[in-house]
């Protein structure tokens, strides 16, 4: 066995200085990605719901269209849980701290829960800016400020697409000679009493219908009045638009997601009207379609406001937008179940949309 002499495996002092080059070049190099990546504008999505919820996954791949493939901006995301009021004071008071602590420059808040208890504080502030989607609250607080430092996108229902989409419902259903698809439609909606629901109501009287005669808007607040309002809506409309139900009170005890449910399927049980939802949940919970608002624009567009709020690019879009796209979810087995279907190219939206969304599995 050859002897290895100290000295012959040392390394020179060449050698050294390469390696310490080396060295120095990286940690420059690291230091100066850090100091980079601090400089960054960091934006915080704030949402008012599960991620789980498709409304959400669509929001949040409009949001991914744009600001992930944006290398200066910094990126996190916070879902408050809406319908657990005991987490959400914390939650609430949890997001205010991280905003302190972490200083975005731009704070985007989804759905009415959020801006009203996240972004309605900090309107008027110099910073950070506030962008707002999706469902507003009631009051439209973000939506009406002046505030220079607050812009986004508020939803609208397309009701001239629900109105199309409840004849061609009808007409797919009855067949295009009968007499319910020949006089116009009547056509009722009912829903729940909160703040989604106002919103729904505001629009269904608001509409200028031509294919279809509104013959009322059933506001319920417990579940006999739903049942109630399902005995009349039997008689007295052709199609039927189930808004939103999450607002009834579930009794101690329920697991929500099957007291919600039963909603829908007490509507399905009652009314062999085609019938169509606002809603995504709806469609899940078994409602044969939805017409709602594209949860991709929401996101798209609020994404593109923030980036021109923060000066990175500029955006042609109005400080206060509105709705302009719509999304088409189906429940295929609901749909088959009542003899109910779409053209060809109303069906490949419907895929589409339900694929960008996760509710594909539908």
């Amino acid at each position: 066995m050859l002897a290895t002499h100290p000295r012959a495996s040392a390394m020179s002092p060449a050698a050294r200085r390469l390696r310490l080059l080396v060295l120095g070049a990286f940690a420059a190099l690291a230091i100066t990605l850090l100091v980079n990546a601090a400089r960054r504008p960091a934006v915080l999505v704030v949402h008012s719901q599960s991620e789980r919820l498709p409304w959400i996954q669509g929001i949040d791949a409009g949001i991914d269209g744009v600001l992930n493939t944006q290398s200066g901006v910094r990126l996190q995301r916070i879902y408050l849980k809406a319908h657990d009021t005991q987490r959400l004071s914390q939650q609430v008071h949890d997001v205010h701290g991280f905003i302190a602590r972490w200083k975005p420059g731009a704070v985007i808040t989804v759905d009415g829960l959020a801006q009203t208890l996240v972004g309605r504080q900090y309107a008027g502030h110099a910073s950070p800016e506030v962008v707002y989607s999706g469902i507003e609250d009631q009051a439209r607080f973000l939506e009406q400020s002046r505030s220079a430092n607050v812009s986004g996108i508020a939803e609208r229902t397309s009701w001239a697409v629900v109105e199309d989409t409840l004849v061609k419902l009808a007409r797919s259903q009855h067949g295009g000679g009968s007499a319910a698809s020949q006089r116009s439609l009547r056509v009722a909606l009912i829903n729940d009493n909160g703040a989604a629901s106002v919103e729904q109501a505001r629009g269904f009287a608001a509409h200028r219908w031509t294919k279809a005669q509104p013959v009322g808007v059933w506001r319920c607040q417990t579940r006999a009045q739903w049942i109630e309002a399902l005995e009349h809506i039997a008689q007295h409309a052709d199609v039927v638009l189930i808004g939103d139900y999450r607002a009834m009170p579930v009794p101690a005890g329920a697991d929500p997601a099957a007291w919600r449910r039963s909603f829908a399927v007490q509507a399905l049980a009652q009314l062999p009207q085609p019938m169509m939802a606002l809603s995504s949940y709806a469609v899940e919970d078994g409602i044969p379609l939805a017409v709602l608002p594209s949860p991709m624009e929401q996101g798209t567009v609020a994404s593109h406001q923030t980036l021109r709020a923060l000066g990175v690019a500029q955006a042609p879009l109005a400080r206060h937008a509105y709705t302009r796209e719509f999304a088409l979810v189906a429940n295929t087995e609901a749909m088959a179940a009542r003899q109910l279907s779409l053209g060809a190219l109303d069906g490949y939206y419907a895929r589409l949309s339900s694929r960008v969304m996760g509710a594909d599995k539908w």
